[in-house]
């Protein structure tokens, strides 16, 4: 996540909350300490190392536009809530076509037909 770095804490905060729905998955806004001043970067879950300062998370009911990143973060909801996530993909016909419009996460396990 090269180029996330920000001079103010409220700036990295903001731009963490874009970040999140841009990339589909938790930032962690850390801090490095120079003499001319303080830096804010934002990680993610993958890129961090020892401590952060904040975390901004992907919420439950987020609409994924790809089934990997749903995947991902239904393992680490699962983990967290020590429940089964399931994903499910929402549908729309237009104009006779099947779509896929965007995925999402479930508690309620698919049904095997």
């Amino acid at each position: 996540m090269t180029g996330n770095v920000y001079s103010t804490y409220e700036l990295a905060r903001e731009k963490a909350h874009e970040k999140v729905k841009e990339i589909e998955q938790d930032v962690f806004i850390c801090s490095c300490s120079y003499r001319s001043g303080k830096e804010f970067l934002l990680k993610t879950r993958s890129e961090v190392i020892g401590d952060y300062l904040h975390i901004v998370e992907l919420p439950f009911r987020h609409k994924f536009r790809t089934k990997q990143n749903a995947e991902r973060e239904a393992s680490k909801f699962a983990s967290k809530k020590g429940r089964p996530v399931y994903v499910r993909q929402k549908r729309k016909i237009i104009s006779g076509y099947d779509f896929i419009d965007y995925y999402y996460l479930t508690y309620i396990e698919p049904c095997s037909t």
